[in-house]
């Protein structure tokens, strides 16, 4: 048996609490000018997608093999005649890997739901994909067919277990959401108030957050004059979300620039190619983190492809982010995307929105 998939690194009571306390962050974080000129609904719907946990759900149909011969160690096989089982007995063997694809967070396989078992399925997470890996000395075909199901149907009513404990979250972020945001626009209401009843001219000092601002003003205006629906479009592989994708376009949301990001912009029951053709054509730019797992990815290279159509005249559309990987992984993958400037991911994402804003007020 392989690795064990499921070894809980928190329950779900923790992980609600810290989903929540991530939305109030959320809220906090947003600055009054924000608040004031992003719809209401479009402000619930974009901080409940970024907080709502997403259960994985298993692809069986797209479940595929491998195999190959090992060395298996039998020595602790008791119908087996050896005489000395203290040390390492090894006959040849076959291993046998079942991947199956699936959708939603990874993370979320590690949490432990109200209703558990003590015995979790075992397998590994990689990327996508859970990687389920049988060893055997024969070649018992059913064996490994019964053993296989009997790991799906544990896996499949772990995942029952935890949509029970996440649905009725899920359900109610938005409307915790709303609630947030209508705390935080009544405290600005009242210190504006209370700035009307001293009496006296308010002249705002140059403090940072008036300087993000003024930039995100810019940055609006600049996007409401151009015919395009959205300033920058983000093309990233699954993996990286967490680390830099999310992060990235929620920073740049909360400085005014319009953003399509997977998270914000689809919804239950959206054509996903159609979607995104049409966030692509729709977009002044198209942002795209270059990484390891961007370059194993059909999706985001097909997303790339897209953009470059849209170069073909000459105007840049393009704003290549290289995160984790240097020039010659690059250079492997396409010569001409590494001839070109691009930002690295290691400057902080700060940093990366003031250069992608210095992009944006330039054109």
């Amino acid at each position: 048996m392989p690795s064990q998939l499921l070894f809980f690194r928190a329950d779900i009571f923790s992980v609600l609490n810290h989903q929540q306390q991530q939305l109030r962050e959320e809220v906090n974080r947003l600055d009054s000018h924000a608040l004031q000129q992003i719809p209401e609904q479009e402000l619930v719907h974009n901080l409940a997608a970024r907080c709502k946990l997403e259960v994985p759900v298993l692809e069986e149909d797209k479940v595929y093999t491998d195999y190959r011969e090992i060395d298996i160690d039998v020595s602790s096989d008791p119908m087996r005649m050896i005489f000395d089982r203290s040390r390492p007995f090894y006959v040849k063997g076959t291993e046998i890997t079942f991947f199956l694809p699936f959708k939603g967070d990874g993370d979320l396989f590690y949490i432990r739901p109200q209703t558990f078992s003590t015995n979790p399925p075992r397998g590994e997470i990689e990327g996508q994909e859970i990687k389920l890996i049988y060893r055997r000395t024969d070649n018992n075909a059913e064996a490994v067919k019964s053993e296989y199901q009997q790991t799906l149907g544990s896996i499949k009513q772990h995942l029952g277990w935890l949509e029970a404990s996440v649905s009725d979250f899920n359900r109610k972020i938005g409307s915790q959401a709303q609630t947030l945001i209508n705390e935080r626009k009544q405290k600005l209401a009242a210190a504006a108030g209370m700035m009307e009843a001293i009496g006296l001219p308010v002249k705002r000092r140059p403090e940072r957050e008036n300087q993000q601002v003024r930039l995100s003003t810019k940055a609006m205006s600049t996007s409401t004059a151009s015919p395009k629906k959205w300033d920058v479009f983000i093309s990233h592989a699954t993996e990286d979300k967490h680390e830099i994708a999310r992060p990235l376009a929620n920073a740049l949301q909360n400085r005014g620039v319009a953003v399509w990001y997977d998270e914000f912009s689809l919804n239950l029951g959206d054509s996903l190619r159609g979607s995104i053709d049409y966030g692509l054509a729709n977009s002044r730019y198209g942002i795209v983190i270059l990484s390891k797992h961007f370059f194993g990815k059909n999706w985001p290279v097909q997303e790339l492809n897209g953009l470059s159509t849209r170069e073909a005249n000459g105007s840049k559309v393009i704003l290549p982010i290289w995160h984790g990987i240097g020039f010659e992984e690059v250079r492997s993958f396409s010569p001409i995307l590494a001839d070109r400037l691009a930002a690295e991911s290691d400057i902080g994402i700060e940093a990366l929105v003031e250069q992608i804003i210095a992009v944006l007020e330039k054109d």
